[in-house]
């Protein structure tokens, strides 16, 4: 799984569909970074989504 960093927020790319954040030349990773927040809407289960 690959992710990027977007104003000190994590997201996943591609990013699901209930996320609006849009990736522009971000560098994209496979690790997690400390110190930035999760997108709640990129990195938790939603119930009944469907990916």
């Amino acid at each position: 799984m690959l992710y990027f960093v977007k104003e000190n927020t994590l997201h996943k790319f591609p990013v699901p569909k209930r996320c609006t954040a849009v990736r522009e030349k971000e560098q994209l990773r496979d690790t997690i970074p400390h110190g930035v927040e999760e997108c709640p809407y990129c990195m938790r289960i939603w119930p009944g989504a469907q990916e």
